[in-house]
C-alpha cells in the first residue's frame, strides 16, 4: 500500500537498530530497470546518522501514471545484507515523480549501498544501484576528502569525469557542489514552471551527472537567485525536486526575502550552522 505522509516532497525512514534483513533470494531476479529511472539516483545530505535518497520513477508506457517503489538499502553491493527494505513508496505527476526519502539510525562513517524496485508484469525491476556514505560521528577527527565543483565544472572535464572520481571512490567523503548551475543558462528565469521542470531533468539526465550522482553523496551550497528579485517558491520546490536535499519548505523555513541579493546568496538553507558548516559538524 502506497505511503503518503503530510508532505510528500519527503519521507523519513528509520533503520532497524544494528538490522539486518535476511536474504530472501530476490535479490538475482531484479532485472534491469534503468528505463523506469531515466535520471539514475542520487543521495544527499550525509549526516552522521542518515543520508537523503533520490529517485525519479516514470513509467516509459504510460508516463502519467504513479508508481509503487520499494527502497532496499544495504551493506554490500549485492544486496545480500540489507539493513532496510520499505515497500510502498509512490511517485506521482504531483512532483514529476521525484521521490526523496531520508534514512536515519544509520552507522557514522559508513558505506552504503540502495537502489529502488518495482513490480510490472511480474517482473521486479530495479533502479540503477547507487552508492553512498554516511558522515562522521560528531566527535571524530577523521579527516574528510570531498570535491568541490558545479555541475558545469563536471560537464566540462569531459565524459571520464565519472571514472576519474571512482579512483577515489574509497577516500571521497562527498561532493559539494556550488550553485544549482541553471541560472547559467541565463533564461531560467523567465521560463514558466513546466519548463524549468524540462530543463531540470535535462540537466540530470546527462550520462556524467546520472553517474557521479549515483557514486557518490552531495552537499549543496545555493546561489541566489537574479540580483534583487528574491526567490520565487515555485523556483525554490521546482529545484528542491531534482536534488537530494531537504524540500524547499525546510531549507528556507522562517527566512526573510531580502530586496538585495548579498554577495553569497539572497537566500540561504536554514540551518544552524554557517552555510559552509556540514550536517555532521559539531
Amino acid at each position: 500500500m502506497p505511503v503518503f505522509a503530510p508532505h510528500p516532497s519527503l519521507l523519513t525512514l528509520v533503520a532497524p537498530a544494528e538490522g539486518r534483513l535476511r536474504d530472501s533470494g530476490a535479490s538475482s531476479a531484479v532485472e534491469d530497470g534503468s528505463a523506469y529511472f531515466p535520471q539514475s539516483v542520487a543521495s544527499g545530505e550525509p549526516g552522521a546518522d542518515g543520508v537523503v535518497l533520490w529517485t525519479r520513477a516514470v513509467d516509459p508506457s504510460h508516463p502519467g501514471a504513479p508508481l509503487v517503489l520499494t527502497l532496499q538499502v544495504a551493506r554490500d553491493e549485492h544486496f545480500a545484507h540489507r539493513v532496510l527494505e520499505v515497500p510502498g513508496l509512490c511517485t506521482t505527476p504531483v512532483r514529476d515523480h521525484t521521490l526523496k526519502v531520508r534514512v536515519t539510525n544509520l552507522a557514522p562513517s559508513t558505506r552504503y549501498h540502495y537502489r529502488f524496485v518495482l513490480e510490472k508484469n511480474g517482473r521486479t525491476l530495479g533502479s540503477p544501484r547507487g552508492r553512498t556514505r554516511t558522515g562522521p560521528a560528531p566527535a571524530s577527527d577523521r579527516p574528510l576528502h570531498f570535491v568541490v565543483a558545479s555541475y558545469r565544472d563536471l560537464l566540462g572535464s569531459g565524459d571520464d569525469t565519472g571514472q576519474r572520481l571512482s579512483r577515489h571512490e574509497e577516500d571521497l567523503d562527498f561532493i559539494l557542489l556550488l550553485g544549482d548551475s541553471l541560472h547559467e543558462e541565463g533564461s531560467f528565469r523567465g521560463l514558466s514552471a513546466r519548463a524549468r521542470r524540462d530543463l531540470c531533468r535535462a540537466w540530470r539526465t546527462h550520462p556524467v551527472v546520472r553517474q557521479v550522482h549515483a557514486h557518490h553523496p552531495f552537499l549543496v551550497l545555493w546561489e541566489g537567485d537574479v540580483p534583487g528579485s528574491g526567490w520565487e517558491e515555485r523556483t525554490r520546490r521546482i529545484l528542491c525536486d531534482y536534488l537530494p536535499i531537504r524540500p524547499s519548505w525546510q531549507l528556507f523555513a522562517g527566512r526573510p526575502r531580502p530586496a538585495a541579493r548579498p554577495v553569497v546568496s539572497a537566500a540561504r538553507p536554514s540551518r544552524r550552522e554557517r552555510p559552509w558548516r556540514l550536517p555532521f559538524a559539531a
